[in-house]
């Protein structure tokens, strides 16, 4: 069936289930913080519905402002079409209005990397990262302290009891978090382009790329720039296992200190070892994406580049204070290197390449809104 037919059929039967049954508050259990164990990933055969019904559900809720305590939220918000399913600004910005202390990145092909956040490496399934943005608290994201709310909210929206019921015709109790994020992860795994200019030479139109642009290939994957060693390209079903690295953004006490709220996978292990490294980002769409790093604190690709060409970041007043090539933790791979004016051109053109808008022709992946 096609989607505008399914959601008419959808908003119909939301009625229908709506005057026929009165759904009550049952199966609910609170929410440790502390306690990841039951937001698994799936087994394939643990739910019997229809995948496409699925994704449906999942955007839905993908775009509903309602799955925010204050209803001023929903994960586009960070995660916005327009902007590569990122949202342009330094750190993203909560439902209480605050920032939030990481860069939003972007969810293309997200589901073929090897894990989800900035730096936490033993985060592989989207229903694992989903806890994050739904629960945190310093500052909030969506802003929920346990899942008895957000499930008392959804069961009194008409179109979501007739979606869940749908999707999921077998559950005594279909409208649980655990549904709610089987559904979101659905939705997002479907996320997916691989539309751009490289792609299309990576297929074999090698006339596609201008004399320039090859130019910064050949830079980008040289021994001197090695850029190819970290940023590894996503390819058409292919997994790409994550790499935390430390590229010397910081250096504040001299002994590899990062700013002291963010850290990255050294909060999580402890080993000195690991301050200041965090996953190497996806550059599809890097031209879109800006603001970079974990922290958002580049401000264009010129700078990222000119940091990467002195081996790291100086920064000569402020808290911050340092110089992050000398940072001890720093990647092996972050060396410097000399650039001239022409070279950085056609790196930038290169990169330019990675432009990917394809996704934006899929009406499936574009704003929707339940109606009741």
């Amino acid at each position: 069936m096609e989607l505008r037919q399914q959601e008419m059929a959808i908003n119909r039967s939301a009625m229908k289930l709506f005057v026929k049954k009165k759904y009550l508050f049952s199966g609910l259990f609170f929410l440790s913080f502390f306690s990841l164990s039951y937001i698994r990933p799936f087994a394939k055969n643990e739910l019997k519905q229809p995948k496409e019904d699925l994704q449906i559900l999942g955007r839905y809720l993908f775009y509903d402002t309602r799955l925010s305590y204050n209803q001023t939220k929903s994960c586009a918000s960070c995660h916005d079409p327009s902007f590569a399913f990122s949202d342009g600004y330094r750190t993203a910005v909560g439902a209480d209005g605050y920032a939030v202390r990481r860069n939003t990145p972007s969810l293309l092909n997200v589901r073929f990397r090897g894990s989800f956040t900035w730096g936490d490496s033993s985060i592989h399934s989207f229903e694992r990262q989903l806890f994050f943005p739904f629960f945190n608290q310093h500052p909030k994201e969506l802003g929920w302290e346990n899942e008895t709310a957000i499930i008392a909210r959804i069961k009194n929206i008409p179109g979501y009891i007739a979606l869940f019921n749908i999707v999921f015709p077998k559950q005594k109790t279909p409208i649980s978090l655990k549904n709610i994020f089987y559904a979101i992860t659905a939705f997002e795994e479907t996320i997916i382009s691989h539309a751009s200019r490289y792609d299309a030479y990576l297929e074999g139109n090698e006339s596609i790329l201008t004399a320039h642009e090859k130019a910064g290939m050949r830079l980008f994957f040289s021994t001197k720039l090695n850029c190819g060693a970290c940023h590894v390209w996503d390819r058409k079903n292919k997994l790409i296992p994550s790499r935390f690295e430390n590229t010397g953004l910081y250096n504040i006490d001299r002994y590899g200190d990062y700013p002291f709220l963010d850290q990255g996978l050294f909060e999580i292990t402890k080993n000195n070892e690991d301050k200041g490294k965090f996953r190497v980002p996806s550059l599809r769409n890097v031209l879109l994406t800006a603001p970079y790093t974990h922290d958002g604190s580049v401000s264009t690709l010129d700078e990222m580049i000119d940091i990467y060409a002195k081996g790291g970041r100086s920064i000569e007043v402020g808290e911050n204070k340092g110089d992050g090539s000398q940072n001890p933790y720093k990647s092996k791979l972050i060396k410097g290197f000399s650039i001239s004016k022409e070279e950085k051109e056609n790196l930038i053109s290169f990169l330019n390449c990675f432009t990917d808008t394809g996704y934006l022709k899929n009406k499936r992946l574009l704003f929707v809104a339940l109606k009741e």
